[in-house]
């Protein structure tokens, strides 16, 4: 019996706490999502700019960076229990992976749509903006292959 077989066998309630933690964390993620979409579908359109950039800046609000540690945990959760599963991943793990892999995707696309806003309304006057949050999608361009190449090591992979 190797290093790692002997830690899985000698750890089996982990996997399925880490899975959990991960759900529940994904959860609160989604939690936060809904009141950011809550936010945005009561902006209106005001002088500095149209309704649609300010519900595009609104939305972007969860790709910030100091945000992104929101949908990090169940990722990293994710990850870790996959690591320690092994060829035993479950289903419910299996779909918490791509479930956060595709959420960080769609971040990240977010958060180049505020980009693209910000360039089209102040053009490159705002860098320090537009470097925050490119900042953003890079870290959720990241995480999503963290969790794409941790995916296909997994036996649904």
């Amino acid at each position: 019996m190797s290093g790692t077989e002997r830690e899985r066998a000698e750890s089996p309630g982990l996997v399925p706490a880490l899975t959990t933690f991960g759900a529940f964390a994904y959860v609160g993620w989604l939690l936060f999502v809904f009141q950011v979409l809550e936010r945005v579908s009561q902006v209106t359109a005001s002088r500095a700019a149209g309704v649609w950039s300010q519900r595009v800046e609104t939305l972007a609000f969860i790709t910030f960076m100091p945000n992104l540690i929101v949908i990090a945990l169940p990722a990293a959760a994710a990850i870790a229990a996959t690591t320690l599963a092994g060829p035993t991943q479950s289903l419910e793990l299996a779909i918490l992976l791509r479930l956060v892999r595709w959420s960080a995707t769609a971040m990240a696309a977010i958060a180049v749509l505020g980009v693209v806003f910000v360039i089209f309304e102040d053009g490159t006057d705002s860098l320090g903006t537009i470097a925050f949050r490119l900042g953003g999608a890079v870290v959720c361009v990241g995480l999503a292959q963290l969790l794409l190449a941790v995916g296909r090591l997994s036996p649904g992979g």
